[in-house]
């Protein structure tokens, strides 16, 4: 895989400015689970194939793991709104994980 630029002014896509889908929330989600060690960064190839896979750009899956992170230490998000649906989803991730 070729290495990842940054664009001026922000990557774009079809899917930019369009609300997230809970079953692409729900592939973020997954992935943040089994690789909870690894660095939520743009240049993380994982992150970048997982964003092609679902067709968003890789700043805003990056974006979607850090509220996942911020939910599972302590569940506030400091640069904005918290996705609902990611709230949704971890509660969810939880309450089927309870012994």
């Amino acid at each position: 895989m070729a290495k990842y630029q940054r664009i001026k002014g922000g990557e774009k896509n079809e899917n930019s400015g369009k609300r997230w889908q809970k079953s692409e929330l729900a592939q973020v989600l997954e992935y943040f689970l089994s690789s909870r060690d690894v660095k939520i960064h743009e240049h993380n190839t994982d992150i970048q194939k997982l964003s092609k896979q679902i067709n968003r750009t890789v700043r805003s899956v990056e974006a979607q793991l850090l509220m996942f992170r911020n939910l599972s230490k302590h569940g506030d998000y400091s640069y904005g709104n918290m996705n609902k649906l990611c709230v949704e989803l971890w509660k969810e991730y939880l309450n089927s994980h309870k012994p």
